[in-house]
């Protein structure tokens, strides 16, 4: 069963289940060829427009977000996975969800999307909501205030429409039996495999042969040209030594918001950590059966099977919770109301209640923690006002100096006026080549400068360039190499190898070809080895998709050809890697169907139904995106072409 479960959180099992259960499957990431005329709309969804401003936005904040997370991100790989195609496809398929449910009639208040936005954590200083935090967060991310409301409501209709079919999906016996079968099958092979950068150790390459190669491949090992950059950083970190915070003004801060706390009443009551199923009162079920299911429920925690969460996403019925174990979030009093706030604040931490009416229907409820918040002191509270305050009145100063800069960086013909002016160093890069930025210079937007022939030339400064909301750069370059012929000496181990690896290219195929007809004339494995000259080596008991000791073989061992009883088959093929390798396939073991108790056998049935659930909605997707009214422009966010596709 362990074994199974790894199978099928790896890719090997989601692509099987592909197989299995989705056998025809449209990816909802189309791939358009022809674009509009143009202009600055990229793709309409029924009436609404998506802006190419917007996406890059979008593209360059979410490359920043994920720096952020991740501050060792090669750039260059970031670049190729966060693309402007890909970030426009999921800001369709947002629009295409919202739209249907729209259309459906679903809908969020403000009030409800407000909140949600008071009870998330992250916004919260001691337990209470912190406007300058929320600020300073979604900004950094960014949102607005405003637009981060609207993305939370967005969010939750989404979730809405995407659980109703994901949480709805099923698993049958059958579908399990067959994916446990092939999921884990064991196979047995033997294997000769001749590998290319062994055969390349192999092989003697004179002096003379990388000279001549050398010679006639001059233009192959040119030294590119080579650039360096001066610049002006703006960023809150350059005015930290002209900001000073008196302890009169930590003092007026602290009590303006002493008194914005008094006017809010209730910032500091208490808080409780709240989960909850919920048994729906139906025309099929009355209001004594679901109090029944909730009893019975509730024999179970107290008999100790499973814990709450586990059950909540067994037997709630509140399709917004129920995946997360029924938790509804730090909650007040008030934010909970009637009955259920009774009954949950009389409740002793861990403690489930009895069955509670609502409007909804019949709850469990339990309080995971309580939180009893108490007004900080001055001194609690020093250095975090201190802090802000600072980075206030950097933000002020950065503010007054980001315009300064740009209009000197436009006005001077270098940047040494505008440092002294502004009281900032000029910084250096190293040299770099634009196939490999480095320092400043790796950053996307500077890149994108250095396109402009002016400012690559060195005739005059970049405009002033955002990277994030608080830094701001003008660069210029100050040194130019010319592009130069390397010398032999510097690319001889280079082409010494590259001659190696193309002698042994070819060795592999005539072995390719020696082996092949070999098998043709009836020969074994054995024989295939001896012509090879290397060992025979076994596999045995591999899984598909697990760890082997010849990862690269085990792969293709599952692409062949199941033989006929008591036989064995033997293929040659290239391995993914380069490699070469003659395989005899000598054993075939099913997965074992039966052996899982109930417990295991729902376990797997509901992990099966999550991941049937997921392909259903993207199959929902793609039928969404093929039936609405759907409009991408792709050629606008490279190029002006002519045309439209629908």
């Amino acid at each position: 069963m362990q074994g199974f479960r790894k199978f099928l959180q790896g890719p090997g099992g989601k692509i099987l289940l592909a197989l299995i259960i989705v056998p025809f499957v449209i990816t909802a990431f189309y791939g358009y060829f022809t674009g509009g005329n143009s202009g600055d709309v990229v793709a309409r969804v029924d009436d609404t427009p998506i802006y190419r401003s917007v996406v890059e936005d979008r593209v360059r904040v979410t490359r920043a977000n994920m720096m952020r997370q991740s501050p060792n991100l090669d750039p260059r790989l970031l670049e190729s996975i966060v693309t402007a195609p890909m970030v426009l496809q999921g800001m369709v398929n947002n629009l295409v969800i919202l739209s249907a449910a729209k259309s459906s009639g679903m809908q969020i208040s403000d009030e409800q999307a407000g909140s949600l936005l008071m009870q998330m954590e992250d916004f919260q200083i001691n337990g209470r909501f912190d406007m300058a935090l929320f600020e300073r967060t979604v900004r950094a991310y960014g949102h607005t205030p405003s637009t981060f409301l609207v993305a939370i409501k967005d969010e939750v209709l989404a979730n809405q429409i995407r659980a109703g079919y994901e949480d709805t999906e099923f698993a049958l016996p059958y579908e399990l039996a067959d994916l446990r079968r092939l999921g884990e099958q064991q196979r047995d092979a033997r294997y000769v495999q001749l590998t290319l950068s062994q055969l390349a150790a192999s092989v003697e390459i004179s002096d003379e042969q990388v000279k001549a190669y050398y010679d006639s491949h001059l233009g192959d090992f040119m030294r590119p040209d080579e650039y360096q950059l001066e610049y002006i950083e703006l960023s809150r970190a350059a005015f930290a030594d002209q900001v000073d915070v008196s302890e009169q003004a930590l003092r007026d801060e602290f009590d303006a918001r002493q008194r914005v706390a008094q006017q809010q009443g209730g910032a500091f009551e208490e808080r409780r950590q709240v989960a909850h199923m919920l048994f729906r009162i139906t025309a099929e079920r009355d209001e004594a059966a679901a109090i029944a299911e909730a009893e019975k429920v509730r024999a179970e925690l107290s008999a100790g099977s499973a814990d709450f969460a586990t059950l909540a996403k067994a037997h709630s019925e509140d399709i917004a919770t129920r995946n997360n174990g029924g938790r509804l979030g730090l909650l007040t009093r008030e934010a909970l109301g009637g009955e259920l706030a009774q009954v949950t604040f009389a409740l002793e931490k861990g403690e489930v209640s009895q069955p509670v009416r609502s409007d909804d229907g019949i709850h469990l409820l339990t309080v995971t923690d309580i939180r009893v918040p108490r007004q900080p002191t001055f001194e609690e509270q020093r250095q975090a006002l201190l802090e802000e305050l600072r980075e206030s009145r950097q933000e002020e100063l950065l503010a007054d100096a980001v315009p300064r800069l740009e209009e000197m960086a436009f006005e001077h013909p270098d940047l040494t006026v505008p440092a002294e002016t502004l009281g900032l160093s000029l910084k250096t890069s190293p040299f770099f080549t634009l196939s490999q930025p480095q320092g400043i210079a790796a950053e996307h937007d500077v890149r994108a400068e250095l396109n402009e022939r002016s400012v690559l030339s060195g005739q005059q400064n970049s405009r002033l360039i955002e990277l994030s909301d608080s830094r701001f750069v003008v660069v210029r370059v100050a040194d130019h190499r010319p592009e130069t012929q390397m010398e032999l000496a510097e690319v001889q181990d280079d082409i010494r190898a590259r001659l190696q690896r193309d002698a042994a290219a070819e060795q592999l195929a005539q072995q390719e070809d020696r082996a092949r007809a070999l098998l043709s004339e009836g020969a074994d494995l054995a024989a295939i080895a001896d012509a090879w000259q290397h060992p025979v080596e076994s596999l045995e008991g591999v899984e598909r998709g697990g760890d082997s000791r010849n990862n690269a073989v085990a792969e293709r061992l599952f692409r062949m050809a199941r033989p006929q009883e008591g036989d064995t088959m033997t293929e040659v093929f290239r391995l993914d890697n380069g490699d070469l390798a003659a395989v005899m396939l000598i054993a075939v073991r099913d997965g074992q169907v039966d052996g899982l108790d109930d417990q295991q056998q729902a376990e797997a049935l509901l992990r099966l139904a999550e991941l049937e659930g997921g392909n259903t909605f993207r199959r929902v997707m793609t039928w969404m995106r093929e039936t609405g009214d759907v409009k991408l422009y792709l050629d606008r966010l490279t190029s002006a072409a002519e045309g439209e596709v629908e």
